[in-house]
């Protein structure tokens, strides 16, 4: 008889890829009609694989499911997290930057997503030119005035990031313009919220008189989904202002108002404990101030968060360690944030660890030190932060003083007045026996 014949390895690779291409489309369904089954944490290497599988036979999958597969991921992503554990964040972008091209040439919408992306990305990289180069392909791919201007916005704040205020404020008004009579309508507080933040390091006051307008009209549109987070934003720099003008309580209440009306992404959580915690450590209970810094860590941990978020929370995490008089932690937390920052060149972010450098070498009375940590300032501050707008030099030099005066020297809390309490409502003990990792290196 003749010998046993075998598939051939083509033969077999053809079966295995038409039995694969029958399963996700089932799976994608199955996803997409009961997501809150993949709302977990330990979930997330799952919906990696679906979008993997969907890569593989696209041909297989409407348009609209890819699209809900991938708004599915990147919402459990941003706000569920895949946990500090979690390596597979590269694969994850990639898988989903492929299927985004597969849904352009179909001519599917790719605004949101792209900037689902982008939010993901500035996780990983806040100044990467990724980040970017995604928000402009989001405003390039925008099939509706809304879609345009909610992109052009956030390519606003990517200006802002990298201190070019002046082209952040040409965007905001190339947004004003497309609105046109709608600037009082559901994206009103995106756009005035936009604009506060380019004038927050210039002129506060400008900077106030847009927050509050952002919340004004947050009372006719606070349940628009185009309006609820640009409103919490704008409470969030309202509490900002306040911290400047010495109004800690102000402040704080400010912070948790914006809490309550702030959509499920963990990155913006975590910056919501990091300021409470900043307040709480000039100006309140150092145990409390504790307890908001571990949970802006852990909640940075659940997000992959590696960028400026976690940055920033090393310098909190130092200004802490100098309440308690542990000059030598402090020091090793700045000095780890600022050479992770360097890496990633944000020059603004830099600034706020050197000020708090500078505080540490006070405490230090080592003059030498306080002067070079000056001198490097100056140079991150010319060429970095006001560079790109010259025409507000003076302005802004004499904005950045008095927040970094205010900063050295806090006020001290008056004998018959109480320090600021925390109105989070939380209890503050559920973390006093957790260790902080702030130490290591972000």
């Amino acid at each position: 008889m003749p010998p046993e014949q075998t598939a051939s390895p083509r033969w077999r690779d053809l079966v295995s890829r038409t039995a694969a291409s029958r399963g996700y489309p089932t799976k994608i369904e199955r996803a997409l009609a009961d997501p809150a089954q993949y709302s977990q944490t330990e979930k997330v290497p799952q919906l990696a694989q679906l979008l993997d599988g969907a890569l593989k036979f696209p041909d297989g999958i409407a348009a609209e499911q890819l699209s809900g597969l991938m708004d599915l991921a990147f919402r459990v992503v941003l706000t569920v997290g895949a946990g500090s554990t979690y390596r597979g964040y590269g694969e994850f972008l990639e898988y989903a930057l492929r299927l985004i091209e597969v849904l352009q040439a179909r001519g599917a919408p790719t605004t949101q997503l792209l900037l689902s992306a982008a939010r993901f990305q500035a996780c990983l990289a806040n100044g990467d030119p990724l980040r970017r180069s995604l928000i402009e392909r989001a405003v390039e791919a925008a099939q509706d005035t809304p879609d345009h201007v909610i992109a052009r916005l956030h390519l606003a704040r990517c200006h802002i990031d990298i201190s070019d205020y002046t082209g952040a404020r040409r965007h905001v008004a190339e947004c004003r313009a497309a609105l046109g009579a709608e600037q009082d309508g559901p994206l009103g507080p995106d756009l005035e919220t936009t604009a506060g933040i380019t004038h927050y390091y210039i002129d506060p006051k400008t900077a106030r008189r847009h927050f509050e307008a952002a919340v004004d009209l947050g009372d006719r549109f606070g349940g628009h989904p185009a309006a609820t987070q640009p409103i919490a934003t704008a409470l969030h720099y309202l509490g900002r202002l306040a911290a400047d003008r010495g109004e800690n309580q102000l402040a704080l209440e400010c912070f948790v108002q914006g809490e309550r009306r702030s959509d499920d992404y963990l990155t913006g959580h975590g910056f919501y404990h990091q300021r409470l915690a900043e307040i709480l450590t000039d100006h309140g209970p150092a145990g409390e101030a504790e307890y908001h810094l571990c949970r802006a860590e852990e909640t940075f941990a659940r997000v992959g968060q590696v960028s400026n978020g976690l940055t920033l929370l090393q310098g909190s995490w130092a200004r802490w360690y100098l309440r308690q008089g542990d000059f030598a932690r402090a020091e090793r937390n700045l000095t780890s944030a600022i050479e992770a920052n360097r890496r990633e060149s944000a020059p603004r972010v830099e600034l706020i660890l050197q000020a708090e450098l500078l505080r540490l070498r006070l405490r230090q009375r080592t003059l030498g030190g306080a002067l070079r940590v000056l001198a490097r300032a100056g140079i991150l501050y010319l060429t970095g932060e006001s560079i790109s707008s010259r025409r507000h030099v003076l302005q802004q030099a004499r904005t950045i003083a008095a927040m970094t005066s205010r900063f050295l020297r806090p006020k001290p809390i008056p004998p018959d007045q109480q320090p600021v309490a925390c109105p989070c409502g939380a209890d503050h003990t559920t973390l006093h026996n957790t260790q902080p990792t702030a130490t290591a290196t972000p």
